[in-house]
Order: C-alpha cells, then structure tokens, then sequence
C-alpha cells in the first residue's frame, strides 16, 4: 500500500488575476457540493465507521489530510485572488449534508473512486479554461493527486472484495 498519498511534487503558488466566474469555480471546488470539503468530511466519518476492516480505515484518514491540504491551497488561492475563503460553494454555505453517510463498504468505495476520478477530470477541465498559468498549473497538480487517491482506492476495493474495481 501506499505511503504517500500526495505526489512528491511542487504545488505551484498561484499569482495574477482570474474573472468572476472562476472565482465561483475555486468556491465549488474548495467547499461546495463535490468539493475538497465534501471529500473531507466523507472520508473521515467513513474512517471512523470502518476502523475494524484491514488497514481501511487508516488509508481513507490519510486521504482526508491530502484532502485537507487541497482546502488549504485552495483558501490561498481565493485570498490571492481578493476572495475571502469562507466555507462556501459559488451559491451555499457548505452543509456536512453533502457527506456521504453510506456505511456500506462497496458502495462508499465504489462511489469514492468515482469522486476521485471526477474530481480529477473537472480540475483538468477548468485547467484547461482558465487563461491564469499559475492556477492552470495549480489545477493540473491537484489533480495528479485526486488520480493517485482513485488508484489507492481502486488497489483496497481489490484488497477487500477481491476483485478489481470496475470502471
């Protein structure tokens, strides 16, 4: 198993100026309904609830704090962008009814690779939009690092049911 759960690799600082509605996104992806904060709350009460499966349990805290350290590099990049890093999406506060409360193993782990793997497409697609470099490259970073948790995910579900995740 893993004993990283962040790549090795600089996260880039982010500088210059974004338009109003990226701004919006930064808030959707910081703390909105499938955000880092979601993710984070998700992955903890799913450790808590599954402290006596394998190494379960220590695998999805460790994902929680890299989780953790996406909130907070997304905070600095709305304050350098003049937003204040409220716990909010573009349109709510974030409301711990976003988590996913599900106890039952395959399907919280079934649907945490599917987050995961979407996460990592809607950073890569925002990358893509946005004319600021430095969050393109904050962006893409992150989301070499949602792809990594996905593959934890995938290699546990492997470990647990014995049989691969299927796509």
């Amino acid at each position: 198993m893993h004993d990283d759960y962040l790549l090795q690799l600089p996260y880039p600082k982010v500088l210059g100026q974004v338009t109003p509605k990226e701004i919006e996104k930064l808030y959707d992806l910081y703390a909105g309904r499938f955000s880092e904060f979601t993710s984070t709350t998700t992955y903890i009460y799913q450790a808590v609830i599954s402290n006596c499966i394998s190494n379960l349990s220590e695998i999805l805290t460790k994902i929680s704090i890299a989780e953790m350290h996406h909130i907070n590099l997304l905070a600095n990049a709305l304050i350098s962008f003049g937003a204040d890093p409220v716990f909010a999406g573009a349109h709510n506060y974030f409301t711990c009814n976003y988590t996913n409360y599900s106890k039952d193993v395959r399907e919280f782990l079934s649907q945490d690779i599917e987050w995961e793997t979407s996460a990592k497409e809607e950073y890569l697609e925002f990358a893509s939009k946005t004319k600021n470099q430095s969050l393109c490259e904050l962006l893409t970073r992150i989301a070499m690092d949602e792809e990594l948790h996905a593959e934890i995910l995938k290699q546990i579900y492997k470990e647990i049911f014995c049989e691969s995740y299927k796509d």
